[in-house]
């Protein structure tokens, strides 16, 4: 997440921009990777996404870089652009304030991880990742697994999206508490037809949009949860955050994540080859 090459293009943007829109030739040139903060999010009640967790490089200093989803008691998905070296990686399940680190949190040692073999380091298609812990999660109110979508399964109407916010676009000190967006999915066909013709957008991919202008999902946690919440239910995984066009609130743009549903097989395949290699 290259933070100055972004605030590089806001500040051209912040003067180019009109209406609260982007000019057709500024869009073209700016899809980026979520700059790991949710824009003009609210804060999300304590303990509302017990699947979330907290990435960093570096477990004896934990210091917040990505989102990731609980699937299981060993087993995390996030992005992919956010592995370099998922080895010693830390992940903090547990978390409502960033830095609170308390009773209530679970701090664990990532011992394995896999980048999907297809994604090629930039914006676009196969941006999908799985973590193992080196020790399993211990489930309770705070901390608990969202649920995968069955194969190739297409969600509709509203989801949400949760990370740790910033509160404006051209701020980029994080928010200390969970934030959410609540949005709507745009079909793929829709979204493609809003976004530019140069989108690296493929059939994988899953569009939501917020339900009120500059409310920003692109700019969500890179890596982190866009769930369907189920009534007495766990919450299920439909999105990873991946991409957008900057600055969210103004592009007005579809904000575009990796469709787990697409990537159900690519999980569990690497699941099995994890148990019968270690």
């Amino acid at each position: 997440m290259k933070v100055l090459s972004v605030v590089a293009i806001v500040a051209i943007l912040a003067v180019s921009a009109h209406g609260g829109k982007l000019t057709e030739n500024l869009a073209k040139i700016i899809p980026s990777f979520a700059t790991g903060f949710v824009i003009n999010g609210t804060e999300a009640e304590p303990h509302s996404a017990p699947y979330i967790v907290s990435l960093a490089t570096n477990f004896a200093k934990h210091s917040h870089i990505c989102g990731g989803t609980i699937i299981n008691k060993d087993w995390i998905v996030t992005a992919a652009h956010c592995i370099s070296n998922p080895v010693n990686m830390s992940a903090i399940a547990g978390l409502h304030t960033r830095a609170e680190v308390d009773e209530l949190t679970q701090q664990r040692l990532i011992d394995f991880g896999r980048v999907h073999e297809q994604y090629t380091g930039g914006v676009g298609p196969y941006d999908i990742a799985l973590l193992h812990v080196s020790e399993p999660f211990i489930f309770n109110e705070w901390v608990s697994p969202a649920t995968l979508p069955t194969r190739e399964e297409k969600h509709n109407g509203e989801t949400h999206l949760y990370g740790w916010g910033q509160p404006k676009s051209y701020v980029l000190t994080a928010a200390k508490t969970l934030q959410t967006v609540t949005t709507e999915i745009v079909n793929f066909s829709e979204c493609k037809e809003a976004l530019p013709d140069t989108a690296p957008l493929v059939e994988s991919n899953i569009c939501s949009a917020s339900l009120e202008q500059s409310i920003s999902a692109c700019n969500g946690d890179s890596g982190g949860p866009l769930v369907v919440e189920q009534e007495n239910a766990a919450s299920e995984l439909i999105g990873v955050v991946s991409w957008g066009y900057i600055p969210c609130g103004l592009a007005n743009l579809p904000s575009v994540y990796t469709r787990v549903s697409a990537y159900v097989d690519w999980i569990s395949k690497i699941q099995s080859a994890y148990y019968i290699l270690y």
